[in-house]
C-alpha cells in the first residue's frame, strides 16, 4: 500500500510542478505586462488568447480532452502510432482554422491586423503538443523537460521584450517561438525509434470521425467558455478588462486543477484496479476540491486582482463569487467526464453534457451582457457549468449501477 501511495505521490507531483511552473509565470507576467502595455492592451491580449483557445479546440480536436485516456488504455507498442495520426490531423486542422480565427480577431479588435493574425498563429499552436501524451503514459518528467521549459521559455523572452520595447507583437513573438520549440521536442522524442508499423495506418477521415464526440463536447463547451469574454468587449468595452481579470484568474485555478486531473486521467483507466471504487474516489475528489477552489476564488480574486494589476483593476465579489460556485461545477466535470467517462466509453454523454450547459447558459450570457450586467454574466456562466457537472454525474452513476448489476449477476 506504501509503495502504491508513494508512486501516486510521485507523479500528482510531477505533474505539479509542470502546472506550478506555467501558472507561477502567468501570474508574474500580469502586473509586468499591464505596467509595459497598459490596461487596455493587457486587456487585447487576454481578448485574443480567449478567442484563439476556442479556436484551439478545433485544432485539438478532442484530442486534448480525451487523448490522456485512450493513451493509458492502449499498449505501449501502439501508442507513436496513434499519436502521429493525431498529429497529422492537428496540423492540417491548425492551417485551416488560423485564418477563421485572425479574421474574428480582426473584427473583435477593431482592425489590429498584426496582433490578431500574430496571435492567432501563436495561441493555436500548444494544440499541436503532446501535452495529453505524456499525462496518459503517467510521464511528467517527460512533460516538464520537453513542453513546459520551452513554452516557460518563449514566455520569459516574450515578457522581457516587451517589458524593453512596450510592444505587444513582441510579446507574442516570444511566446510564439517557445511553443514551437515545445511543439517540435514533443514530436521528436514521442516518435523517436518508432517504426510505425506497430499499429495499421489510419486514414485521416477515419482518425478525424473518430473524435467527433470529444470535438463535440469540446467545441460546446468552449462556446460558453469564451462566449462571456465576447459578450463583455461588444456589449461594455470599458469593463472588459476588469472581466478579463476575473477570468483569468478563474482560469488559474482550472490550471492549477490540471496536475489532480492528469492523475486521475492516468489512475482511473488502470485495467487491474476496481474502476468503480475509483471512479467513485474520483468524484468525490473532485467535489471537495471544487468547492475548496471555489472558496479560494471567491474570497481572494479582489485581493490578487488589485495587488497583480498594481492598482489599476479590481474584480469584485459580486463577480469574484458566482465564478467561484463555477469553479465547483469545473473541478467536477473535468475529474468525472475525462476521467471516469471516457474510460467506460461514454464520450457522447460529454457533447450532451456540455450541449445543455450551452443551452442553459449562452443566452443568458448574451441576455445579461447586453443588459450591462457583468456579474449576472458571471452567474450565467456558473449555472452553465454546474448543469455541465449534474448532468455528468448523473452518467456516471448510472454506469456504476448497471456495472454493479452485470458483475452481481
Amino acid at each position: 500500500m506504501s509503495g502504491a501511495v508513494r508512486t501516486a505521490a510521485g507523479r500528482l507531483s510531477g505533474f505539479t510542478v509542470s502546472v506550478g511552473v506555467v501558472t507561477l509565470i502567468g501570474i508574474i507576467s500580469i502586473p509586468l505586462l499591464t505596467a509595459s502595455l497598459g490596461r487596455t492592451t493587457w486587456g487585447t491580449l487576454a481578448l485574443i488568447q480567449t478567442v484563439s483557445q476556442f479556436g484551439g479546440i478545433l485544432v485539438a480536436f478532442g484530442w486534448g480532452a480525451t487523448g490522456a485516456a485512450t493513451v493509458a488504455g492502449i499498449p505501449v507498442a501502439e501508442r507513436p502510432a496513434f499519436y502521429r495520426t493525431s498529429l497529422r490531423a492537428r496540423a492540417v486542422l491548425y492551417l485551416l482554422v488560423l485564418p477563421v480565427i485572425a479574421v474574428i480577431l480582426v473584427l473583435l479588435t477593431r482592425g489590429d491586423v498584426l496582433v490578431s493574425v500574430l496571435g492567432a498563429a501563436v495561441y493555436l499552436l500548444p494544440n499541436l503538443g503532446a501535452t495529453w501524451y505524456f499525462t496518459g503514459e503517467g510521464r511528467p518528467m517527460r512533460l516538464l523537460l520537453c513542453d513546459t521549459l520551452p513554452t516557460v521559455t518563449g514566455a520569459v523572452a516574450g515578457i522581457i521584450g516587451a517589458v524593453v520595447t512596450g510592444e505587444l507583437w513582441v510579446y507574442l513573438v516570444g511566446q510564439g517561438l517557445g511553443f514551437v520549440a515545445a511543439v517540435s521536442i514533443d514530436a521528436v522524442v514521442v516518435l523517436r525509434g518508432s517504426s510505425g508499423r506497430s499499429m495499421a495506418p489510419v486514414r485521416l477521415r477515419t482518425a478525424l470521425s473518430g473524435q467527433r464526440h470529444a470535438v463535440s463536447a469540446t467545441l460546446v463547451s468552449g462556446l460558453y467558455v469564451t462566449l462571456p469574454m465576447v459578450a463583455v468587449q461588444a456589449f461594455l468595452p470599458g469593463l472588459q478588462p476588469m472581466y478579463a481579470f476575473a477570468d483569468r484568474l478563474f482560469k488559474y485555478a482550472s490550471v492549477a486543477l490540471l496536475p489532480i486531473q492528469q492523475y486521475f486521467q492516468s489512475w482511473v483507466p488502470d485495467p487491474g484496479a476496481d474502476f468503480r471504487r475509483r471512479a467513485r474516489i474520483a468524484t468525490l475528489a473532485a467535489v471537495i476540491i471544487g468547492v475548496i477552489g471555489g472558496a479560494c476564488i471567491a474570497a481572494l480574486s479582489p485581493w490578487v486582482s488589485t495587488l497583480l494589476s498594481v492598482g489599476r483593476i479590481t474584480v469584485p465579489w459580486e463577480v469574484s463569487l458566482p465564478l467561484g460556485v463555477a469553479f465547483v461545477g469545473i473541478a467536477t466535470a473535468a475529474i468525472v467526464g475525462y476521467a471516469c467517462l471516457v474510460v467506460v466509453g461514454r464520450v457522447r454523454a460529454l457533447a450532451a453534457s456540455t450541449l445543455i450547459g450551452a443551452l442553459v447558459g449562452a443566452p443568458l450570457i448574451l441576455l445579461f451582457a447586453a443588459l450591462g450586467s457583468v456579474p449576472a454574466v458571471a452567474w450565467a456562466v456558473a449555472l452553465s457549468e454546474l448543469c455541465v457537472a449534474g448532468y455528468q454525474v448523473l452518467v456516471l452513476r448510472a454506469e456504476l449501477r448497471t456495472s454493479e448489476k452485470e458483475a452481481a449477476a
